[in-house]
Parts: structure tokens; C-alpha cells; sequence
């Protein structure tokens, strides 16, 4: 199983390529969820790795509704994700009732060039998470969709996983709540081959080895 590791800082981001992560998503402010890390994060972390780096695309934790002034901020820092060799960008956008905003995501889509695009946990925030999988499906430039199957955990969204899993045309990246000890009930019943962990490799918010040896088994 690979594994996609959450980072917040150069220090981080080198030592969970060290402890063998597959992938990593650099965001700022992890305790609400996260957003756009400053550039000399993005900088020094793709100077730093060897791994694929995808950026937290996201002005502000209030909310996943962004108005003119958001979209141009996020633009702009799609803009200097293209230049500084970023892998990836992870974002998301919803209407004012709640469904995909397909309008941010083509803007989004004309700017990321050749880079991969992840849509975020956004989508399960959604109104109808099989509506807004219909949306997203009609939009072959995202790769990923990160997704707890619209629940607080991946394993409590288990049974909608499957479902997701099944009808989705991107790779459905299983994220949220994600441990040594829910790992292998997810791995059970969910054919996918790499899980987004943040606080299920750490301790007291800093990385922790052993259980990142823990999960990858």
C-alpha cells in the first residue's frame, strides 16, 4: 500500500521521504484543514525531495465557497506552482448550495498546465456526493478525488468508498481518520492502492517512524 503523507514544513517533508512515503500533500494550517503553504515552503520542499509534491490549493479555511478575489489569489498560486515544478494541486470548490463550483474547477483546470489535480475533501462536504461524482467525472483533467466517502472517517464511509470507488472515473484516494488500527479493515474491502494519512502517522503533531513502519507494514 503506498502512502500519501501530509507535510507542513521543509523539515517535515524531508523526513517523511525518509520514512518511505510515497507522495506528499504540503498545506499550512493542518489544524483546520488546511491551506496554500507560503512559496518559500513550495520552493524549498521541491528543491529538497525526490518524491512528487502536491500543493494545497486554498485561500482560506472558512468555508469551500470562494468569491472573485479568492479565485484570483488561487490562480495566481496555481501560476507560481507551475513555475517552481510542483507535481500536483489539491483543490476543491462548492456553490453557495452546496454543489461542485464547475465554473472555479474550469478556471482551475485552464491554469495547472501538465500538472495533476486532486479534488479535496470538499466534495464531501457536498450537498450529494453522487451528484457531484457525475460533475466530476465529466472532467477527465482530475486524477484524484480525496475523499472519506462524505463521512468524518474514511472507515465510517466505508460502504459509499466502495460505491465511489466503483463509479468514478479518477483514482479515489481514501483519506481522513486513516491509522495502523483502520488501515487494514479499509484495505479489506477497498481495492485501491495508495491512502492520504495526517494525523495517523504522527504523534503530539509531530512525525512519528514507528507508526508510519506500522502502516506500511
Amino acid at each position: 500500500m503506498k502512502v500519501e503523507v501530509i507535510v507542513t514544513t521543509l523539515s517535515e517533508a524531508i523526513e517523511a521521504e525518509q520514512l518511505g512515503a510515497d507522495r506528499l500533500e504540503l498545506i499550512a494550517d493542518m489544524e483546520n484543514g488546511g491551506i496554500t503553504p507560503s512559496f518559500g515552503t513550495i520552493r524549498n520542499v521541491i528543491e529538497h525531495v525526490s518524491i512528487p509534491v502536491h500543493v494545497m490549493i486554498r485561500p482560506h479555511t472558512r468555508s469551500f465557497h470562494f468569491n472573485e478575489d479568492d479565485v484570483e489569489t488561487m490562480l495566481a498560486d496555481i501560476g507560481l506552482c507551475r513555475e517552481l515544478g510542483v507535481n500536483g494541486i489539491v483543490f476543491g470548490a462548492l456553490t453557495k448550495d452546496g454543489a461542485i463550483d464547475e465554473r472555479i474547477l474550469g478556471e482551475v483546470i485552464k491554469h495547472k498546465g501538465e500538472m495533476a489535480l486532486t479534488f479535496h475533501r470538499a466534495f464531501d462536504a457536498s450537498r450529494d456526493v453522487y451528484e457531484s461524482l457525475d460533475v466530476l467525472n465529466d472532467f477527465p483533467e482530475i486524477d484524484i478525488l480525496l475523499t472519506s466517502g462524505g463521512a468524518n472517517t474514511a472507515l465510517e464511509g466505508i460502504e459509499t468508498l466502495i460505491r465511489l470507488n466503483e463509479q468514478a472515473e479518477m483514482t479515489i484516494l481514501p483519506g481522513a481518520g486513516i491509522t495502523t488500527e483502520t488501515l487494514p479493515s479499509l484495505q479489506e474491502r477497498l481495492n485501491v492502492d495508495m491512502v492520504h494519512v495526517g494525523n495517523g502517522v504522527r504523534t503530539n503533531g509531530q512525525l512519528d517512524g514507528d507508526k508510519f513502519k506500522q502502516l506500511r507494514g
